[in-house]
């Protein structure tokens, strides 16, 4: 694809992750302001890991058989636009109604993740080297708009840790919408491409490659990192605030995160060829484990916002090396049900029950008092890393080195695109990344 179409793209990436990082960061703050318990809130956040539970039995059907991928994201976002502004207006209030504006707007707009992905990867002429960097601008439009958001916040309060200014943010989360809505529409024309094997199928065969040992380990260790992962955007952000960090400034601390993620999207290529999976990804869970240490130990505020980097560093290396990892085991004709088996054990199932502990805890502790709240997160990810290192054995096998695979698909009539890149590290760019911040 020329130039021009990777940009416009790039700009839909962008317009994606902006709309929900312009209000995410602040939301566990918003909701206590509200009067909503700890657990409503982990309710409220867990609705996001249930739609993406609900995900891979549904979500690409409809694309798949009954309309192109553009005019989903139209509807999609125009329907998104509807709820936030009505969450803006103030007319949603109390905890069930949240809920269930939450649940109804994340069922809308997850599968536009993925699909997201998918559009941009049928509309690049070499995938495997042009994703990564259409991909990246979604992290970068997710900084930009955290960046955004506090300067707003600081205008409406003077900098000072008041409460007040969410209706504007979600004004601007739904401006956003409206934008990414109007700009769907000009993007490339993708048919449905129906297939004649179902979702639940295609589910099943993916979970063939659970026979391989390195497979389930992964997915084990994915599954109980995945269940600390909402401390991220849960609780940190309040933790912030009640160690004195000003309200319109916690949005940019979080945006920290995302730094690591967009240069790991640079040096993956570097990592998996000095590191290997193994290394690379216990990088990732390694960095995890360190963070909530240094947040158990109480530490000033500077250092408490600082570590945040490691954050970006875990997803980089864990979820996205672990990514590379899982397509390069995927028979060609079965990427798509792989990733989906990788979304149920990440940010699935773990995820919700993750963000119900959260809220629990969040109903139990007070986070100005009780940095404690850390300990068990940094215990479970040292543990998972201890049984990643001793049950993880894979050396690097990429579709392109792999017989069976890359026959599978010449046996499928599917068409083969040839790369001068070959091995693992080259299929960074096929993979539907997740943001450092879910």
């Amino acid at each position: 694809m020329k130039t021009r179409g990777r940009w416009r793209l790039s700009m839909m990436m962008a317009l994606l992750y902006a709309v929900q990082g312009s209000f995410w960061p602040l939301l566990g703050v918003h909701l206590g302001e509200l009067g909503i318990d700890g657990r409503w809130r982990g309710l409220i956040f867990a609705s996001q890991a249930l739609a993406a539970t609900l995900l891979p039995l549904g979500a690409g059907q409809l694309v798949d058989r009954l309309m192109p991928t553009q005019t989903f994201l139209v509807l999609a976002y125009t329907a998104g636009t509807l709820m936030l502004a009505g969450l803006a207006s103030g007319w949603v209030v109390g905890a069930v109604p949240l809920l269930a504006t939450f649940f109804l707007y994340f069922c809308v707009i997850m599968p536009t993740h993925s699909l997201s992905s998918s559009l941009a990867l049928r509309n690049l002429e070499d995938p495997r080297r042009e994703f990564a960097s259409v991909r990246l601008w979604g992290t970068v439009g997710w900084m930009a708009v955290g960046w955004l958001v506090s300067g707003v916040m600081l205008a409406l309060n003077g900098g000072r840790p008041a409460s007040g200014g969410m209706p504007e943010v979600f004004w601007m989360a739904a401006a956003l919408s409206a934008v990414m809505a109007a700009y769907s529409s000009t993007l490339p024309h993708t048919p449905p491409l129906a297939g004649d094997t179902s979702g639940l199928a295609n589910l099943r065969k993916g979970g063939e490659l659970l026979r391989e040992k390195d497979v389930r380990v992964f997915l084990v260790t994915t599954f109980g990192v995945f269940l600390t992962i909402p401390l991220a955007y849960q609780v940190v952000p309040g933790y912030l605030a009640a160690r004195g960090m000003p309200r319109g400034w916690i949005s940019t601390a979080v945006s920290i995160n995302q730094v690591p993620e967009v240069a790991a999207l640079a040096v993956m290529p570097w990592l998996l060829g000095r590191l290997g999976y193994k290394g690379t990804m216990a990088l990732g869970l390694g960095s995890w484990t360190v963070r909530y240490l240094i947040l158990a130990l109480h530490p000033p505020l500077w250092l408490a916002v600082g570590v945040g980097v490691l954050q970006g560093v875990g997803i980089a290396c864990f979820s996205i090396g672990g990514q590379v990892f899982l397509d390069g085991r995927a028979p060609a004709t079965h990427r798509a049900s792989v990733q989906a088996l990788f979304l149920v054990a990440s940010t699935g199932l773990p995820s919700l029950l993750g963000s119900l502990t959260a809220g629990e805890w969040l109903r139990r502790t007070d986070l100005g008092a009780d940095a404690w709240v850390f300990l068990v997160p940094c215990i479970l990810d040292g543990a998972l890393l201890v049984y990643f290192l001793r049950g993880f054995r894979s050396s690097q096998v990429s579709i392109a080195e792999r017989p069976d695979a890359s026959r599978a698909g010449v046996d499928a009539g599917l068409p083969q695109r040839t790369h001068s890149r070959r091995g693992a590290v080259a299929s960074v760019g096929d993979l539907m990344t997740e943001s450092a911040d879910g």
